[in-house]
């Protein structure tokens, strides 16, 4: 967690670009001391049940790993942004439970019993997951179960279960920094998107957010047009970021789109700060960033004007084997972030670190942000190779097709220069359009010391979506703010 003098002197350097280096209040600014608040923040864990051998199946082995690690560290409390039921079910909502008293009974820690707050809120999995649970309910069920959180009712179901009081929304505070949280409960996708209890709540409070102080907010989805950008998939419908946009202090938290947090959108600063969560169960591929919702144009990496049809090719990798977390230090003058994946142990990148108070010049702007990455490039003599082959149709399709196999090795492992996707381009001789897809690279989601970002990655393309003739391929390694590394190219 020590913030390094060489990052100090660079840090502080950079600062300047955003509009002047400022003097920092107090000589804290070094992470090295204890902080005045440490919590854990975490999303998107989507429990079934207890003991399950299937590391997907959705035990709560991972999370108990998580709050014992947390409770090691020292936190003050763990927010957990939504989707802590997978299918909505009271049992698993007690899993949840069970796990928290495990490490804090009495929401005191075992180790040397100081106060650990929950910050939960419902998310849209806890109270329609059965609309999604097939494994549970079957696809089409519209019945729910005796043991689901809306036959019980959500207050009442929340006050058993989690043994605090249940309102839609609430404050609370944590060793003097105020924590505002607002439950995905009521019915509709639209209904809960808006989060419209949060402007009167905000005037309500506002005597009480020292304007000197950071204070947090969490919901479910992520406040439009903020973390990853406009293009991310379930965001609200806008009314949460006009009304943070008035409060330059604000940090929000939010999840449900499982985007990792390897991804350096996950944060994002403009009027506030919004930070997405990621996912303790799976992490997402992204696949909207490139169109392939096959519904409506999308950004192109990195929210930086160019547009991708819809429809464009995606190869995702929805990746169980990561699971996405942070630990969250306030000082005096500033705060960092370790970002963890808690299957491994092991550090997703460079700590964050933001200056206090956050009403200063924005470092993690967008536009700042990418002038901080550099293009990943793959490293000298690697070697792009594709072959002609045949594979079998999935689901009732199971003749076999044509397709062109192509192995991409793996980019530089650069923290400054993290590859975020890859650009196929698909070049015939007998001319014509070429045909574009993006692909996520295998070690997208892990540590760049994880064995998977040192691996070849593997992509399937139909050939008849190919230009005909001899194809000259070629991949462009891409970061997440769309600079582009040098070419790799192969003939087949």
């Amino acid at each position: 967690m020590d913030v390094s003098r060489r990052w100090f002197i660079g840090g502080a350097a950079s600062f300047g670009a955003f509009g002047g280096c400022r003097f920092f209040r107090s000589s804290s600014f070094r992470a090295g001391g204890s902080p005045v608040l440490r919590f854990g923040v975490i999303s998107d864990i989507h429990v079934i049940a207890e003991n399950l051998d299937d590391v997907y199946e959705g035990n709560t082995a991972t999370l108990e790993k998580t709050l014992d690690w947390f409770d090691a560290q020292g936190a003050d409390a763990v927010l957990i942004a939504g989707d802590m039921a997978d299918a909505g079910l009271v049992s698993q909502l007690k899993c949840v439970a069970d796990a928290w008293n495990k490490y804090f009974p009495g929401n005191r820690s075992l180790r040397d019993g100081r106060r650990v707050e929950k910050l939960f809120i419902y998310g849209n999995h806890d109270w329609e997951g059965q609309n999604y649970s097939n494994r549970i309910f079957g696809r089409e069920s519209k019945n729910l179960s005796p043991d689901h959180i809306r036959v019980n009712g959500m207050k009442e179901t929340w006050e058993e279960v989690f043994e605090e009081d249940y309102s839609p929304i609430y404050m609370k505070n944590v060793k003097g920094y105020s924590f505002i949280g607002q439950h995905w409960d009521s019915q509709g996708w639209n209904a809960n998107c808006k989060f419209e209890l949060l402007p009167p709540f905000l005037d309500k409070v506002r005597g009480a957010l020292d304007p000197e102080l950071p204070f947090f907010y969490f919901q479910h989805p992520h406040p439009k047009d903020t973390c990853y950008g406009p293009w991310i998939w379930g965001h609200d419908t806008g009314i949460v970021t006009k009304a943070l946009s008035a409060y330059p202090n604000a940090i929000a938290f939010s999840g449900h789109s499982h985007a990792p947090l390897t991804d350096e959108r996950s944060i994002w600063q403009g009027a506030f700060t919004s930070v997405g969560t990621a996912s303790l169960r799976y992490v997402s591929s992204l696949h909207d960033e490139h169109g392939g919702s096959k519904t409506a144009p999308a950004v192109a990496p990195g929210e930086l004007g160019k547009s991708v049809p819809a429809g464009m090719t995606y190869k995702g990798l929805s990746q169980i084997s990561a699971r996405h977390g942070m630990l969250w230090s306030v000082y005096d003058d500033c705060i960092t972030v370790a970002r963890r994946e808690f299957l491994t142990g092991l550090s997703l990148g460079d700590d964050w670190v933001m200056p206090l108070p956050v009403a200063e010049p924005k470092p993690f702007a967008f536009s700042q942000s990418a002038r901080r990455f550099r293009a990943p490039e793959f490293v000298e003599g690697a070697e792009l190779k594709a072959v002609r082959t045949k594979t079998k149709g999935k689901g009732d399709n199971d003749k076999e097709i044509a397709i062109v196999k192509v192995a991409v090795p793996p980019a530089k492992p650069d923290e400054k220069a993290r590859c975020r996707s890859y650009r196929f381009e698909f070049r015939g001789e007998e001319g014509g359009k070429p045909f574009i897809a993006y692909g996520a690279p295998e070690g997208v989601s892990h540590s760049l010391s994880h064995k998977k970002a040192r691996v070849y990655s593997f992509y399937d393309f139909n050939m008849g979506d190919l230009p005909k003739g001899k194809l000259a391929i070629s991949v462009v390694p891409l970061n997440c703010f769309g600079a582009e590394g040098a070419k790799l190219e192969v003939s087949i």
